[in-house]
C-alpha cells in the first residue's frame, strides 16, 4: 500500500503543538533500532527517503582475531587504566571477548571491539562495519530498505553491515534513486608469498552502484560506463519523472580508469601478498581510481533502460594530450527541462583546476556560472527548480579555514546572486529550491566562537528575506523540544521536511538504555526528521534560551553539518 505522510500530518501532528506560531510541526516515525533518523528527500505526495545512523548491535565476528596482538592488548590496557582513573572500571577482559562472547552481550567490549575494528578500516585483513542504513518512510514508520546488503556466515547469517548505502531522490511517483556499496565477504584462501598458512581477507567486488527502484520497490542497477574488472563507479543523485513517463536520472560514473590509476595497479597489484581485487579497494580508498564524469540513465515507463540516453552529461575540462591526471564531474539534480546541475573540474586561462566548480549540463555542454579568482576556490551547484534556477555555494579550500556563501543563479538572464546570510562570516548551505522561488538550507545563525551554531533556514528570492526557521516555531519549552537544525526539502507548496534535536534517554550500542552511577537514566540529544506546516500565525515572541547543560553525544548541531559536505551525494528533489 502506497502512503502519505502529508495526508496523516495532521493525525500525528505534535500534542504540544501551539498554533499561535507560523508553522506547525509534525515528527516523523524515528528508525527503532539506531540513534539518528534523518530525512533526505519527499515527493508532493508525502512519499519520503532518508537514513539512519548509529545502528545498533552490530554483529563482530572475533573467531579471525589475534588476541596475543601487542596493538590489542595495549588498547584494552589503555582503555582499562581511562576507565578505572574516572572510577568506572570496565568489567571484560580479552578472553571473555574471544571466548565468551562478551562482545554479543557486554556494550563497553561492543564499543572496544568496534573502535579497534574502525582503526583498521583501511586494512582488508579486519572485517568492515557501517553502522548506517537507507529508509523508506510510511505513515507509522522508518523501514529500512536494502539495496546490495547480504546474510554472511561471519555475521551468524544476518546482513553483514559493511555497506554503504543512500537513497537521494523520490518521484513524483514514488520511484526512488540512489546508491549502495557491495557488501564484504570473508575470504580465507589467500596465503602470502612466503608464507605457509592462509590471511582471511575481507572483500568486495564494486564501491559504488547506482540503483533505480521502481514504485513497487524492485531494485534495479544503474550500470556505469565502464565496468572493467573490478566492478565500475555509478552513483545516482536525482531522479525525474518526465511527461512522457520516461524517467531521468542523473549522477555520476565511471568512464574509464585513469592513466596514473592503471600506473599504479600495474606496479603495486601483483597478486603476491593480497587479492587483486583488495589492491583494487585500497587504491580507491587512497584515491580516485578511476576518471567519474556526470552522467544519465533514461527508463522507460516499465522500467526498462532506454538504449542510447545512458550517457557522459559533459565536463568542464577537455584532456590535453599526454594528460595523465584523474578528471572529475558530478550531477546532483536536474528539471523537467534536461538542465542538471552539479560541478566539475575546469581550466583557467590553461590552467589545470583541481577544485571542482559549480554549473550546469545540456546538450553534452558544461557551463561555469562562478568566475573564481582563486585556484583555491571551489563551488557547488546542489538543486535546480522548473524556471531554470540554480542554488548551491562556494567556498575556499584551504586547510585552515573554509567560508561558506550560498547563492542562486538564474540560467535564463545569466544572473547570479550570492545570498545574504545572518551575519558576514556566517557559513551558508542551501539545499534545495521550490518553484515560487521558496530556498531552505543551513546556515550558521550564531556567532559564537569556534563552534558557531547551525540552525534550518527559509529565504524569499523575491524579497530576499532569510528567516530562521525556529523563529517560525513554538518557543522551546518541555512541551516542544525541537530545535531545527537543517531543511532539506520544500515542496510546491510550501511543506518543509527538515531535521531537528530534541532530547531522548541515552543508549548504547547494544540499544539499551544506559544509567548514571545513581542508577539514573541518561540522556543525549538526537537527530529526528520532521515535516514544518504553514499554519498562517504569527512567530511567537521567545525568552532567551538557557544553555544545555548535557552532552550532546549523538546529534550535535556539528553531527547535522555532515550534510553541508561537499559529498552531496545525498542529493534529493522532488518532481
Amino acid at each position: 500500500m502506497r502512503y502519505s505522510l502529508l495526508a496523516a500530518s495532521i493525525g500525528l501532528c505534535f500534542s504540544g503543538q501551539l498554533f499561535a506560531a507560523a508553522y506547525q510541526l509534525t515528527e516523523l516515525p524515528s528508525h527503532s533500532t539506531s540513534t539518528n533518523t534523518l530525512v533526505i528527500d519527499a515527493n508532493e505526495s508525502g512519499e519520503a527517503v532518508g537514513r539512519a545512523t548509529g545502528l545498533f548491535n552490530l554483529k563482530i565476528d572475533t573467531t579471525y582475531i589475534d588476541f596475543n596482538d601487542d596493538n590489542l592488548k595495549n588498547d584494552y590496557n589503555n582503555l582499562k587504566e581511562r576507565r578505572e582513573r574516572i572510577d568506572d572500571p570496565i568489567n571484560f577482559t580479552l578472553d571473555d571477548i574471544e571466548n565468551n562472547n562478551a562482545a554479543a552481550t557486554d556494550p563497553d567490549a561492543h564499543d572496544f571491539l568496534r573502535a579497534y575494528l574502525n582503526q583498521r578500516s583501511g586494512n582488508a585483513e579486519y572485517q568492515k562495519l557501517n553502522s548506517s542504513a537507507s529508509l523508506v518512510y510510511s505513515t507509522t514508520t522508518a523501514d529500512e530498505k536494502v539495496l546490495f546488503d547480504v546474510e554472511r556466515d561471519y555475521t551468524n547469517n544476518e546482513l553483514s553491515r559493511s555497506v554503504v548505502s543512500y537513497i537521494n531522490g523520490v518521484a513524483s511517483d514514488g520511484a526512488m534513486v540512489g546508491w549502495g556499496s557491495a557488501p564484504y565477504s570473508k575470504r580465507t584462501d589467500f596465503t602470502k608469498d612466503g608464507e605457509s598458512e592462509p590471511t582471511v581477507f575481507f572483500e568486495r567486488a564494486f564501491s559504488s552502484r547506482g540503483v533505480f527502484i521502481t514504485p513497487g520497490g524492485e531494485v534495479i542497477e544503474l550500470p556505469p560506463a565502464f565496468v572493467g574488472e573490478y566492478g565500475g563507479y555509478s552513483i545516482a543523485n536525482h531522479v525525474e519523472k518526465l511527461d512522457d513517463g520516461t524517467y531521468l536520472v542523473v549522477g555520476q560514473s565511471s568512464i574509464d580508469v585513469a592513466i596514473d590509476g592503471q600506473q599504479r595497479f600495474d606496479d603495486l597489484c601483483k597478486g603476491e601478498n593480497e587479492p587483486v581485487n583488495v589492491c583494487v579497494w585500497e587504491l580507491q580508498n587512497g584515491s580516485i581510481y578511476y576518471n567519474r564524469h556526470a552522467y544519465q540513465w533514461k527508463l522507460d515507463a516499465n522500467f526498462n533502460l532506454i538504449e542510447g540516453e545512458s550517457k557522459i552529461l559533459g565536463l568542464g575540462i577537455e584532456r590535453e594530450e599526454n594528460e595523465e591526471r584523474i578528471h572529475l564531474g558530478t550531477a546532483l539534480s536536474a528539471n523537467q527541462s534536461g538542465y542538471a546541475v552539479g560541478h566539475s573540474q575546469t581550466r583557467k586561462d590553461g590552467d589545470f583546476i583541481s577544485r571542482q566548480r559549480a554549473g550546469y549540463y545540456k546538450d553534452g555542454k558544461f557551463t561555469q556560472i562562478i568566475d573564481h579568482d582563486k585556484i583555491y576556490e571551489a563551488s557547488r551547484g546542489v538543486d535546480i527548480n522548473n524556471n531554470n534556477i540554480v542554488i548551491g555555494y562556494r567556498f575556499d579550500e584551504l586547510s585552515t579555514f573554509q567560508q561558506v556563501k550560498g547563492y542562486y543563479y538564474d540560467i535564463n538572464n545569466q544572473s547570479f546572486t550570492e545570498m545574504k546570510s545572518f551575519f558576514n562570516s556566517s557559513d551558508m548551505y542551501p539545499r534545495d529550491i521550490n518553484d515560487a522561488g521558496y530556498i531552505v538550507g543551513q546556515a550558521e545563525a550564531e556567532d559564537i566562537g569556534d563552534s558557531p551554531r547551525r540552525e534550518a533556514f527559509l529565504y524569499n528570492i523575491e524579497t530576499a528575506e532569510l528567516q530562521n526557521l525556529n523563529d517560525l516555531l513554538p518557543c522551546k519549552s518541555a512541551d516542544f523540544p525541537y530545535r531545527i537544525g537543517d531543511a532539506v526539502k520544500i515542496t510546491e507548496d510550501n511543506q518543509i521536511y527538515a531535521i531537528a534535536t530534541k532530547t531522548v534517554k541515552r543508549r548504547d550500542s547494544l540499544g539499551n538504555v544506559t544509567k548514571n552511577s545513581a542508577g539514573e537514566d541518561e540522556f543525549e540529544s538526537v537527530s529526528v526528521p520532521v515535516l514544518l506546516t504553514r499554519t498562517g500565525g504569527q512567530p511567537d515572541t521567545c525568552p532567551v534560551e538557557e544553555a544545555e547543560t548535557y552532552e550532546r553525544s549523538s546529534a550535535s548541531f556539528g553531527m547535522l553539518g555532515f550534510l553541508a559536505l561537499p559529498l552531496l551525494m545525498l542529493r534529493r528533489r522532488r518532481k
